[in-house]
């Protein structure tokens, strides 16, 4: 019996500015499996590592963020994290590999493919999406379930996630599996920010237009119980990359390669050692030449399920959440969301009540809005104490800077409270024409469009993403993990 994954000692190799934890396991022709939203390498199921460990050479790094890796507040957008490993690779003095890419990690792997395509001898997209106009987006019901974490320990945001991860009747057959590997995975549990950048980066991706000019062999897996990702994404992947193939399991989730881990093994190694052998003459039907019996029933049935997959019909509309989404991403050219929390102040003898439509909307677009509660606005000793205790409560959960919303009148509440809170403010935004002002200890900045709430929605969203992350000292990032990081971080640097 091979080691287990998670004691496998990290390694540690500098690259595009950050230092990027991996581990290497096996031999044999290198394969690298670039991990999904918010998790690190430890996460991939043991016995799936040790069974591709005796064909090939795994190497799982921990994207940044994660892990062992750093944890910077920049560098996460989808490209960037493909150089990420293609420097990897030339740390390790690597030049051609099989690459699969899990959840977020196949938007990476398209990523890596499109800048990197020589480099690549196969590629395996499993549970993943395009992303864009031609993707098919989870109901937000399910992706605030990703996206409400601020204030949860690492197992209760665990818990919280693997209701839309796995598929119910796994979770209902093998609990204790479903326990062991959550407690394997919040050892190195991955900081607030870090989660928020890497989702905002998924969001933002779009690699539909250039799957066309993929010429690798590429497989694309799927559970057909998938309420993250629907399946619909890898029928559309299937479409879009010539000769691909499309294998969806019956009965799973997310987690497809932990709920059904043997077969996923199966198809993964007979695929990469097909591919690796050149002997994939045509990619147009489901599984591949097999070097064991085992492959064979299993492609066999695989396409007897690809031809009666049925194709789910599109919804009528979206709602508000994909709404939102798009026409930030594909309309106005802004950025989706990094989760910085915004505090939006009324006007002077305002209400609170006049801030629900904005409230909504930047909630929509990935931010974390928050109101005083004002029922009205006189800018008493009440109120500004009332507003300062909102910013040490939501800068307390989030563990970052607040931005500060008001209008030219409610800007004095807004810096008097800031003031009280000045290591817990970052910018304030005021909806007024320019003019001067003398906070010099917080970035302010002016949109002239006063409370017009068409202008304001296309205006604010551009100036809160050019408005970074700053992390806070006193806050309650060590309730959410960092210290026991650090502890890991102390253990593997000890081996």
């Amino acid at each position: 019996m091979m080691e287990r994954t998670d004691d496998i000692a990290a390694r540690f190799a500098r690259v595009n500015g950050i230092n990027l934890a991996y581990r290497v396991r096996g031999e044999g022709p290198p394969l690298v499996l670039v991990m999904g939203y918010r998790l690190s390498s430890i996460a991939w199921p043991e016995d799936f590592i040790e069974q591709l460990a005796r064909q090939f050479t795994v190497i799982t790094p921990d994207n940044r963020g994660t892990g062992l890796s750093d944890k910077p507040v920049v560098g996460y957008a989808i490209a960037n994290m493909a150089r990420d490993i293609c420097g990897l690779l030339d740390e390790l003095d690597i030049t051609h590999i099989h690459l699969l890419g899990y959840s977020m990690g196949g938007a990476i792997a398209q990523e890596f493919i499109r800048q990197f395509p020589e480099r690549v001898l196969s590629l395996m997209l499993c549970a993943t999406m395009c992303g864009g106009p031609s993707a098919v987006y989870a109901n937000p019901s399910t992706v605030s379930v990703l996206r409400d974490l601020d204030g949860l320990s690492p197992e209760e945001a665990a818990r919280r996630i693997w209701k839309v991860t796995y598929s119910s009747g796994y979770l209902g057959r093998y609990p204790e599996a479903a326990e062991a590997q959550m407690r394997r995975e919040i050892t190195l549990p991955t900081p607030l920010h870090a989660a928020d950048l890497q989702f905002q980066a998924f969001a933002q991706f779009d690699g539909a237009r250039a799957l066309a000019s993929v010429r690798c062999p590429t497989l694309v897996l799927t559970g057909d119980s998938d309420e993250l990702i629907l399946p619909q994404n890898s029928n559309t992947l299937a479409k879009l990359i010539p000769h691909s193939r499309l294998v969806v399991i019956p009965d799973c989730g997310h987690r497809v390669m932990w709920e059904a881990t043997d077969e996923c093994v199966v198809l993964i190694a007979g695929f990469v050692a097909t591919a690796n052998d050149g002997r994939i003459s045509t990619l147009q039907t489901v599984g591949c030449e097999s070097p064991t019996p085992d492959l064979l029933d299993l492609a066999s049935s695989s396409l007897d399920l690809l031809v009666k997959w049925p194709f789910v019909a599109a919804k009528a509309g979206f709602d508000m959440m994909n709404s939102a989404r798009r026409a930030l991403v594909t309309s106005n050219g802004s950025r989706f969301g990094d989760g910085k929390p915004v505090i939006l102040v009324p006007q002077y003898l305002g209400s609170d009540l006049a801030l629900l439509p904005l409230t909504i909307w930047l909630k929509a677009l990935g931010y974390r809005p928050a109101t005083a509660g004002l029922l009205l606005n006189f800018q008493d000793s009440l109120v500004e104490e009332s507003l300062s205790r909102l910013i040490g409560e939501i800068t307390n959960r989030v563990g970052r800077k607040a931005v500060l919303i008001t209008h030219s009148t409610g800007m004095p509440l807004a810096l008097r409270a800031a003031g009280a809170q000045r290591e817990r403010v970052s910018d304030i935004v005021v909806l007024a024409p320019p003019h001067k002002t003398t906070a010099d200890q917080f970035r302010i900045h002016f949109i002239s469009s006063g409370w017009s709430v068409l202008h304001t929605m296309m205006e604010l969203p551009r100036l809160l993403a050019e408005i970074g992350i700053e992390l806070i000292e006193v806050s309650k990032l060590n309730e959410l993990g960092v210290a026991r990081h650090t502890d890991a971080l102390a253990e593997e640097e000890a081996k």
